[in-house]
């Protein structure tokens, strides 16, 4: 299946992109997912294992399944003071 993550924040900055679309495999997870869009997109790999995911508005589990027709994002972690 295909997926598109749109990127905000710092991730939209080091993919130098809105978006990045991965092909994943049926069944495919959360983990999964982070793991293929540090492959597809190389900038995000050390960005990608502490970020969340969320998908319609939702936060998702590592272990979730990934629903290729739900809006996913990528939702980087936050700090401030």
């Amino acid at each position: 299946m295909r997926v598109t993550v749109r990127l905000f924040a710092g991730a939209k900055a080091l993919a130098q992109a809105g978006a990045v679309e991965v092909q994943l495999p049926a069944g495919a997870t959360y983990a999964d997912l982070a793991a293929a869009l540090a492959k597809a997109s190389p900038s995000l790999q050390p960005l990608a294992a502490a970020s969340r995911f969320a998908a319609d508005t939702e936060y998702r589990q590592p272990a979730d399944a990934v629903d290729a027709a739900a809006q996913i994002a990528l939702i980087p972690p936050v700090s401030g003071g």
